[in-house]
């Protein structure tokens, strides 16, 4: 009788398992709440109760599902970056000059098992084992675009040069049992191009309530590029740097002290950089025409690099940036008019021209 029951049972968890298969296989429609059926395909699938040959089928689909929801995620955040673009009156062209972000990284982890989550760009956070309060979707994805200026502006005031891409851990406002391990890479050409020590960097996380940074301590990993801390909550986290000397010696007064784009000509390459240094901004914006006067570019995603002395004789001064995609562009002559902002100032307008040889 007992060997029946065990043949049984094995039967059973045979059958079970390949039901798992075959609703894990089905469409994901939406994005959407896990379901206590979804966490029971989990467990089922680490389970080493599970014949192998079903747990690493379950495994290969449960990873293949992530996948889908990281991809309706990145969805989701270009339809909101969209609709806060138009807000902002940016057209489409305006997104292709941003620095390239890495799609969002998205899994599942268990209660009682914690994990890592790991972006292409090694943007990631270790969960422990007991840090979950419950199951849950973690995400490692690009921060709210409208928020991004702001942020920049915070760390420009602080005294603070970003030395990586922001990155939103979520969901937000999510808090642990146990401190978890966010990692960041950092750009060292960045770090030393502003004559900065890696030393001296550290992951800090975004406080919105506050409106402020806050900085965690961190351990910076040379070898790897990267800077780690622990947290035991989710918000927008970024490795930012003291600028120290260069800092004091940069003009924060609202004026123009250089505007120009680079590499002019362009020659056989994907991208030229708009520079421009107009003290600290509240927001910068270029647009760019042809020779008809017909406008083919215009963005205000403009990227802060702090007090950056580019050796023009300014000294130290607030640079912003901006990577104007030249791929799909003609050979030609064109004409781009950057403007900064900053509240109770009158704006800064710069015109200029850059060529572009195919």
């Amino acid at each position: 009788m007992t060997a029946k029951r065990s043949r049984l049972g094995g039967l059973g968890l045979w059958l079970a398992a390949a039901a798992c298969v075959a609703a894990l296989a089905a469409p994901i429609r939406a994005q959407g709440p896990k379901t206590a059926l979804d966490d029971h395909l989990y467990e089922i699938a680490l389970s080493s109760s599970t014949p192998k040959i079903y747990r690493d089928r379950l495994k290969r689909l449960i990873k293949k599902r992530e996948n889908q929801r990281a991809h309706q995620l990145k969805a989701k955040q270009g339809r909101q970056r969209g609709r806060s673009d138009h807000r902002r009156g940016i057209g489409a062209a305006a997104r292709l000059g941003g620095p390239t972000v890495p799609d969002p990284a998205l899994k599942h982890l268990l209660r009682g098992h914690g994990g890592e989550v790991r972006r292409a760009d090694r943007a990631a956070v270790t969960v422990p084992a007991n840090a979950l309060p419950q199951n849950l979707d973690v995400t490692v994805s690009q921060p709210d675009a409208a928020d991004e200026l702001a942020r920049q502006t915070v760390a420009a005031n602080a005294g603070k040069a970003q030395a990586s891409l922001p990155v939103a851990f979520g969901p937000e406002g999510t808090t642990f049992t146990e401190p978890v391990t966010i990692t960041l890479p950092y750009d060292p050409v960045l770090v030393a191009s502003q004559g900065l020590r890696e030393a001296d960097l550290k992951v800090h996380y975004w406080d919105s309530r506050q409106q402020r940074w806050e900085d965690l301590p961190s351990t910076v990993d040379w070898t790897q590029g990267t800077v780690s801390a622990q947290t035991t909550h989710f918000s927008v986290y970024q490795v930012l740097v003291p600028w120290g000397i260069g800092v004091a010696a940069a003009d924060a007064s609202f004026g123009l002290k250089a505007a120009y784009a680079f590499p002019n000509p362009v020659r056989g390459q994907s991208a030229v950089t708009i520079r421009v240094q107009p003290g600290l901004s509240d927001s910068v914006e270029v647009h760019i025409y042809d020779l008809s006067g017909r406008k083919i570019h215009s963005s205000s995603d403009f990227r802060s690099v702090g007090a950056f002395d580019d050796g023009n004789g300014q000294g130290p001064q607030f640079t912003y940036e901006h990577t104007w995609d030249v791929s799909g562009i003609s050979s030609g002559i064109y004409t781009y008019v950057v403007t900064a902002r900053k509240a109770g100032e009158q704006d800064i307008r710069k015109t200029g021209r850059v060529g572009v040889i195919k």
